[in-house]
């Protein structure tokens, strides 16, 4: 999230907060424009994609800390600490942003707080309807507790760094899709049930780790340009209504690593690629804000809808939909340079990398 990252990897986490907002401001334009419907695949690809993005980033920093860390589990804490003051505080932040919109403008049974900050909300069970899009935040805490552990715990029992990174991708692999294959063969979970539980879905991160530790390896087949087609075949799917996955038991199970397949493809192909000096900086301050956009714009949403009438004509559509982008862009701004930075500054002085 900072500007020495690769251009192409801001340009990707760019794109994947642009997607969401694409898919929930579509409720202003449907009115007028009703194949606006479409967009609704933004939401659950632009998701997927920061999935992979954190796997590909995280997947070099774990590899790192097992390579050149002495003690099995020594590099844990640091590395959980780091993680958590790069989501927790925003996290709490808006949290609490939500718990006032429950009590002003947007009903909702009160949550289990102790398991919301526990990042337990969802471990087993489909995500509340509270802070709806704490549910991607949920898969990826679980992943940042788990991984380190059964990493270092295959570490502690082998003696063996190569073999305990395979063994834990290996196990952080099958067993959510094991949960998933049993979900949707023995369960009534829907398509978004199944997406909005935390330990069915850390794999898509996990495949972004795959993806990192063949790059570092340098064992990247030239070929892999060709997987983001798994790219518009996810596009298309996920442009059609939620029935049509609900009925699909092989959607259910695959689709998720479809698209995540396909997202780290194009992470990949496009990693070297140069980018223009204007887009390079637009980009890079979308990257930067990303998290913080993520978290603000479905209370921008709610609180534009409440104060707002619905819009009626393509003028209002158009408006009201400029203006929750706008002030979803303009509100990160101004969480991520008042708060989130100054947290990330104080993480930095702390525990350096």
């Amino acid at each position: 999230m900072n500007g020495k990252l690769n251009p192409w990897l801001d340009v990707c986490r760019a794109s994947a907060i642009l997607l969401v907002l694409l898919s929930h401001g579509r409720v202003y334009l449907i009115p007028s424009i009703p194949d606006a419907q479409l967009l609704k695949f933004g939401g659950f690809l632009g998701v997927e994609l920061f999935f992979v993005l954190s796997g590909f980033l995280i997947g070099q920093i774990i590899i790192n800390k097992v390579e050149n860390h002495s003690s099995p589990f020594g590099w844990i804490p640091g590395f959980w600490f780091r993680r958590w003051m790069r989501t927790y505080p925003s996290y709490i932040l808006f949290l609490i942003i939500n718990l006032l919109l429950i009590t002003t403008i947007r009903k909702d049974s009160f949550p289990d707080l102790l398991k919301f900050v526990t990042f337990t909300q969802s471990l087993i069970s489909p995500h509340p309807s509270f802070f709806g899009e704490a549910w991607s935040l949920a898969v990826e805490e679980v992943f940042y507790f788990i991984t380190p552990l059964v990493i270092s715990l295959f570490l502690f029992l082998t003696k063996n760094k190569n073999n305990s990174l395979f063994l834990a991708i290996a196990i952080m692999l099958l067993i959510p899709f094991l949960l998933r294959v049993n979900a949707a063969f023995n369960t009534n979970m829907t398509f978004n049930e199944i997406r909005a539980t935390a330990l069915f879905r850390v794999d898509s991160i996990m495949i972004g780790v795959v993806f990192s530790w063949a790059h570092l390896k340098n064992k990247i087949p030239s070929q892999v340009k060709f997987g983001t087609l798994l790219i518009p075949i996810s596009i298309y799917i996920a442009s059609k209504p939620d029935s049509y996955m609900d009925q699909s038991e092989f959607l259910k199970i695959f689709l998720f690593s479809m698209a995540n397949i396909g997202f780290a493809c194009l992470i990949i192909s496009g990693y070297k690629l140069e980018v223009y000096a204007k887009l390079r900086g637009i980009t890079a301050n979308l990257a930067r804000w990303s998290y913080a956009a993520y978290l603000t714009n479905l209370p921008v949403l709610m609180t534009i809808r409440y104060f707002l009438s619905p819009p009626t004509t393509l003028i209002d559509c158009l408006l009201q939909w400029t203006l929750f982008i706008s002030i979803t862009l303009l509100s990160a701004f101004i969480v991520y340079t008042i708060f989130e930075r100054n947290v990330l500054n104080l993480r930095d002085s702390i525990i350096k990398k």
